[in-house]
């Protein structure tokens, strides 16, 4: 730990030389909905719970992940896995909403998402694309621009993924959706001019490529390209998140690094 430490102090001292601007309005983004108190879960995340919660702390942006089910629904969970006889993408819609969660609550629909998320318009809410096979991540894209289009929703949600691929495809379909690469690749990683290129809204870096790739910062800032830091777990990884001038920060403990 002391040498993690150690390297993140250098690596933050590094990075700031790099950041002419610094700011300290890093918005929050509620990682899978607020699920926590402190550094302890209290809610089962991904759920309507954990959304409720984190329109009443007034975060900035809310995080979720989606799946299709075999029956062609849109479902909130991150892992494809329930248990060993149930998953989001290998079982019915029925047979899924029949589990419930170690806190009790039932895995939503993405319109029951939204239209909670609706009542707090000023909230943006990022969708990731969760990994399917073959045509049906496209499907998973169809379906979920459909609903976002008819709640009036475009405005207010980013759609993000790992893959860029992926991230096109969502522009290919709709050209006003923002949209978010992910990456924790030190090796895979887009550049600030290959991301401008591209016509992506953000990045959503693992704080492992930014420490490797300073310069990076003001790169995508002179582009108009948002940053997202995650995981920020910890008061000393948002304070970095806040001096180097991130447009985001990636939560799950909002208690515990706001405290």
């Amino acid at each position: 730990m002391k040498k993690i430490l150690a390297i993140l102090s250098v690596a933050a001292l590094a990075l700031s030389s790099c950041c002419k601007q610094a700011s300290a309005d890093v918005k929050l983004l509620a990682h899978r909905g607020n699920a926590s108190t402190g550094t302890e879960f209290t809610t089962d995340e991904n759920t309507l719970d954990a959304l409720r919660r984190a329109q009443e702390l007034n975060f900035a942006g809310i995080e979720f992940d989606v799946h299709l089910t075999a029956d062609d629904q849109l479902v909130i969970r991150h892992d494809n896995k329930i248990t060993d006889e149930l998953s989001c993408q290998g079982s019915t819609f029925d047979e899924i909403r029949a589990h419930r969660l170690p806190f009790g609550h039932q895995i939503p629909t993405l319109r029951e998402w939204l239209e909670q998320a609706k009542k707090t318009p000023h909230i943006y809410q990022m969708l990731e694309i969760k990994s399917h096979k073959g045509e049906r991540e496209k499907e998973l894209i169809t379906k979920s621009l459909e609903i976002i289009r008819e709640l009036d929703m475009v405005d207010q949600v980013y759609m993000l993924s790992f893959k860029s691929s992926t991230v096109d495809e969502v522009l290919r379909q709709e050209p006003n959706m923002k949209v978010i690469l992910n990456s924790s690749s030190l090796h895979h990683s887009l550049t600030p001019a290959e991301v401008k290129e591209r016509g992506y809204y953000a990045v959503s870096y693992n704080i492992n490529v930014i420490l490797n790739h300073p310069e990076w910062i003001d790169q995508f800032k002179s582009y108009g390209i948002e940053t997202f830091l995650w995981m920020v777990n910890s008061p000393y990884t948002y304070n970095i998140a806040k001096d180097l001038g991130f447009t985001w920060a990636t939560t799950d403990f909002y208690d515990h690094i706001t405290k």
